[in-house]
């Protein structure tokens, strides 16, 4: 690592992040704060060089530090988020919503169950941002029109958001920020069929074990409502939920060209950043008069904090540290798959427990791309590790810091101490689970 600019790099991302931790600022704004003070670390370091004619200055140009933000991720993001705002101004997520309902007869953990089944589904196609930005305000709607809480519900589909994320390249931003890091090395388009063969049992397999914990974690606390409130409900036809039938039809023409090509466009290197921004800005230039409207309901908080934790980290990479962090992991997994595996599972998620997946997922994306020339099983587990450590804590994920937010909005707010006691253990039940199953995997592939 260059010093002593490295140093300075680094503790300012130490110190953002310690910052941001703390919730007394805004995430957004404190990481754009830290890009802007590496920003001028890098060029104070270069200017000064290249003024005293050093033949290899260190630090870097404003503009090469801003080459570094993942700037496909973000652009997938905006895009996926306007298909999402375009979906709820029509009215189809309360179609849904209401759809899922009556078939369940008001039976509360009967609604719990359709409810996570449909959650896990959506987190294939959908990051998990995207995930809970649909889900939840349905979520809170429909448990206020039944009469009952809703906390359950928003914790629990935080989880599975998570680690249903883990099968599909565009579930979660950390899946993006990896597979994108390995066709940027040369190393090939990320196998999406591999991810989903090896990820997919596995996410079964919690689903089908977590489904009857949260029943035991929340026994008690899913009542059915009352007669009369469910009769209230149901009476209202899911047709009457659409606002406008010419962007609900879009919008269902939208995602289904969406999943279409992001189940079928990676085996021939068609990037999810383009066809979603295509699907998703003629999907907008179709609204007309509504795109203000809908341009507005995008959550530019998500957007602006992950510019500014990407740009932190492109900072890290030019000062090297990344690359020594590299080296010391391929050292500790050269040669022993055991430790591999251990190491790949736990150490990630602890760290994304901690600070965040996200940023943790782009510092150690060059790890994993250097890794898949060993086998591509290896970049999968670090996918696994990144999503499931988000909710080892609270603060891991952005889709539990979103539930939260959405909790808290309602004047009904979900704990820090409340969220911890059902995901923590059951992101440490899963993180064993996936140990063994990697086990497995390493020694059969």
């Amino acid at each position: 690592m260059q010093e002593p600019v490295g140093t300075l790099v680094l503790l300012v991302f130490i110190g953002t992040y310690l910052m941001i931790s703390t919730e007394k600022v805004n995430r957004a704004a404190m990481s754009m704060v830290g890009m802007g003070l590496v920003g001028f670390v890098l060029w104070a370091a270069f200017s000064i060089d290249s003024a005293a004619g050093s033949p290899n200055p260190v630090g870097a140009t404003f503009s090469t530090l801003v080459e570094h933000i993942e700037w496909g991720t973000i652009l997938f993001i905006i895009s996926m988020m306007v298909v999402v705002s375009v979906a709820r101004n029509s009215g189809m997520f309360q179609y849904i919503a209401l759809t899922l309902v009556r078939p369940t007869g008001g039976n509360t953990k009967r609604l719990f169950t359709v409810f996570i089944v449909f959650v896990f589904v959506i987190s294939l196609v959908f990051d998990t941002t995207s995930t809970i930005l649909i889900m939840g305000p349905l979520t809170i709607e429909v448990c206020k029109a039944l009469e009952i809480d809703f906390k359950p519900f928003l914790i629990s589909e935080a989880v599975v958001a998570n680690f249903a994320s883990t099968p599909s390249i565009v579930g979660a931003v950390p899946n993006l920020v990896i597979a994108n890091r390995i066709v940027e090395e040369g190393l090939g388009v990320f196998d999406a069929s591999i991810l989903f063969l090896t990820m997919m049992p596995l996410a079964i397999l919690i689903l089908l074990v977590t489904l009857p914990l949260f029943y035991r974690f929340f026994r008690g606390k899913l009542p059915d409502s009352e007669e009369e409130v469910r009769d209230e409900v149901f009476v209202v036809s899911p047709i009457h939920m659409i606002r406008s039938r010419s962007d609900f039809y879009l919008s269902l023409i939208a995602i289904g060209i969406l999943v279409f090509a992001f189940t079928w466009g990676q085996g021939i290197g068609l990037e999810p950043a383009l066809v979603a921004i295509i699907v998703a800005f003629v999907a907008l230039l179709l609204t007309r008069e509504r795109v203000e409207n809908i341009l507005a309901k995008i959550n530019w908080n998500t957007v602006f904090f992950l510019i500014g934790i990407f740009g932190l980290v492109g900072a890290l990479g030019i000062v090297g540290f990344i690359t020594d962090v590299g080296g010391a992991v391929n050292t500790i997994v050269e040669n022993n798959t055991g430790t591999a595996v251990s190491f790949l599972v736990w150490v990630p998620a602890f760290l994304s427990s901690v600070i965040d997946n996200i940023p943790v997922s782009v510092v150690l994306a060059p790890i994993a791309a250097q890794l898949a020339m060993t086998t591509p099983i290896y970049p999968a587990i670090l996918i696994f590790a990144v999503n499931v450590g988000g909710y080892v804590l609270p603060i891991g994920a952005p889709a539990n810091i979103l539930a939260m937010a959405l909790a808290e909005e309602e004047h009904d707010r979900i704990s820090f101490k409340d969220f911890a006691k059902i995901a923590t253990p059951l992101a440490l039940l899963h993180l064993l689970m996936a140990t063994g199953w990697f086990f497995l995997l390493s020694f059969v592939i």
